[in-house]
Parts: structure tokens; sequence; C-alpha cells
């Protein structure tokens, strides 16, 4: 999808796809705790990234750090427009989705407090998937902040922040048992993939360091995400919150795992055959159209019924996921050719002239 600032990466849109493909997966697979495949089905590997395909949220944190990150490089930024610009593509189809959410719990007897409405621009308390987009508001609110440290203290500074956050999910932890609802739900859990998309984008490494950083965290993370999947996952096997002190690291793992391989696949110099570039461009296009909407048919097919009967076979159930998801693009596409498009339009630019010497040489 083309910036604000007419700037087009379409890299960067596959990884959108790519984000929103696992988070389909993961809320038609489990959206209960046994239907239509149990929690932690423990598939052969590495097919767990599949199976808790809730890392797709982490995937498009760490996306938004490092695409602002590489946008702006040394530009200034007009703040104003900035927030602006983010309000007029994200705002239209979070109202109309809260909307419907509110309705539809007021029709179904599970009513939304107008209090969780006003309060999730702070905490999350917005319905279905729509609380990860407060989320991305608070680190739209912080984005200059933590720009203007990189550039006058460095990389070091942002990585205390992620130091910080660490601290404070172990503090969590320590006191209330678990770690999994600041780490997965909050900005600070959250804080770490937006800090490290950004370090991915602004400190230049050498292409075989990347290579091997990337290959090294994707095989790791593959493998862990294996055995954490085999320990109950995000779900705990019947979806209470894990006690695992895993969860205190876990955003880091994520954030750093996926910083490496975006900025890997970014600069990747093999090609991509020209169809399939436009497939997953597109796919990742409408992938915010996705990522709000899926929701509704998920959750009327539980209520429908997955409840009442179960595939219970997670690699049938996988296929079936993958049939519902290329049969929901259209529905996506529809709505961001005919709704979310017009409010393009009204985007603002944001950059300003360069305000810092070009970055140092590779090391």
């Amino acid at each position: 999808m083309r910036s604000t600032e007419g700037i087009y990466y379409s890299r960067l849109d596959h990884v959108r796809a790519l984000a929103a493909y696992l988070v389909f997966l993961w809320h038609f697979l489990h959206l209960t705790p046994n239907f239509p495949a149990p929690y932690a089905s423990d598939p052969v590997f590495p097919l767990a990234l599949l199976d808790e395909g809730h890392t797709g949220v982490a995937l498009f944190m760490t996306l938004s750090g490092y695409l602002f990150a590489k946008l702006v490089g040394n530009h200034g930024i007009d703040f104003g427009n900035f927030l602006w610009s983010r309000a007029v593509r994200l705002g239209p189809l979070l109202a109309v989705c809260i909307f419907a959410w509110v309705v539809v719990g007021w029709l179904g007897g599970e009513r939304v407090p107008m209090s969780d409405v006003l309060g999730g621009f702070v905490f999350p308390t917005w319905p279905r998937g729509t609380w990860t987009i407060s989320i991305e508001l608070q680190f739209y609110l912080l984005f200059p902040l933590l720009l203007f440290l990189f550039r006058r203290h460095g990389p070091f500074v942002l990585l205390a922040v992620v130091a910080g956050a660490m601290l404070l999910r172990f503090d969590w932890w320590r006191t209330y048992g678990e770690a999994q609802h600041i780490a997965y739900w909050t900005i600070a859990g959250r804080i770490d993939q937006f800090v490290f998309g950004m370090l991915f984008a602004l400190v230049p490494v050498r292409r075989k360091m990347l290579n091997i950083v990337a290959g090294i965290a994707f095989v790791s993370f593959l493998v862990l995400w294996t055995e954490f999947d085999r320990m109950g996952g995000y779900n705990h096997y019947d979806g209470s919150p894990s006690p695992s002190p895993l969860w205190i690291v876990l955003p880091t793992v994520e954030a750093v795992t996926w910083g490496a391989v975006i900025a890997w696949y970014d600069g990747a110099k093999f090609r991509v055959p020209a169809w399939l570039d436009r497939a997953l461009a597109k796919v990742g296009e409408w992938s915010y159209s996705i990522y709000l909407l899926h929701f509704f048919p998920a959750v009327l097919l539980r209520n429908l019924f997955w409840q009442h009967a179960s595939i219970g076979n997670f690699y049938l159930a996988l296929v079936i996921a993958n049939l519902a998801f290329l049969a929901f693009l259209p529905v996506a596409g529809l709505c961001y050719n005919y709704f979310e498009k017009f409010f393009l339009a009204y985007r603002r630019r944001y950059l300003r002239d360069q305000v810092i010497a070009a970055e140092p040489a590779a090391h």
C-alpha cells in the first residue's frame, strides 16, 4: 500500500499479507477451547507457527515500527499531520467495526459497556481485534519521542526502553503470578516489537550479517514456538492465563525474530515472480480489512457450529481454514476498494526536510 508520501514497498505488503494470514488462522482454529481444533494441537514441526498464529499480531506491530522508521529516515516529522494521516487511515473502519460490535452485543445479550468503548484508547477494552489499534495509536504518540532518543543517544537508549519493559513484565509476573496479560494485551509488551522494528530499519547492518541473524533467529523461533505450543501455547490448554515466566521475554523474542526477518526480506536480492508479487501485495493492501472484518464470520461460525461440533483434526481444520481465508479475500477487497480507499485522499504529508547527517557506514 502506498504511503502518505507516495512511497511504496511491495515486499512490506507481502509481510502484511503474512501477518493477516496468521491472525486469520489463529481465530478460525481457536475461537473456542476445543473447536474446530483443540488448543495446543502440537502439530508436526514447523506448523506450530500456524497453530499459534497470534504471533501475527507481533508481526504487525514490528512492521509498524520498521515501516515508519524507514519512511521517516533522516527527515523531521510534522506531528499533527502524522497523527491526522494515521487517524484518517485507521479511524473510519475502526469506528464502523466498534459500532457494529456494540450493536451485535446489544442484540445478542453481550453488551459492550460505553466505558469499554471510551476506555479503549488506554486499556485493551475495545471488542475483538479492535484493541490492537489502540496500541498502534499509543505507539504513534510515542514514535517521535523514540525517534528523537535514537537520534540523540543512539540505539542503546531504545534497547534500554525494551529492558525497562521487560523489568515491568517481570514485576507483574512476580506480583500476579502471570505476565501473559501485560505482555500480550498492552503497550508494555508490544513496545519491544515497535522498538526492534525501528532498530532494524535505522541501524545499518551488513547484508551477510543480517542473513545470519535472520536465519538463526527464525529457525530458533520455530523451535521455541513448537515447544511453546506443546506446553499449552497462548491458551494454556483450557483458555486460562499461562503462569509461565516465558511471557516476560516472549514479546522480545518475537520482536527480534520478526524485525530481522522483515529487514532481511525487505532487502533481499532474489526476485519474486511478478504474478506472486502482485497477489501478495493485494492481500497486504487488504490486510486491515481482513484483520478487522474476519471476526464477524468467525464469531458467527462459533455460535452456530463450533460450540456444538468439532472438526477434531488439526490438519483438516487447517485445510478448511485456508479455504476460508481464500473465500474471505473478495470481502476484504470490496471493503478496501469501496470504503477504506475513499478516505486515503484526506491524508496529509508529514515529512519535513532532513534533520541529521547521512547514516554511518554499515558495520
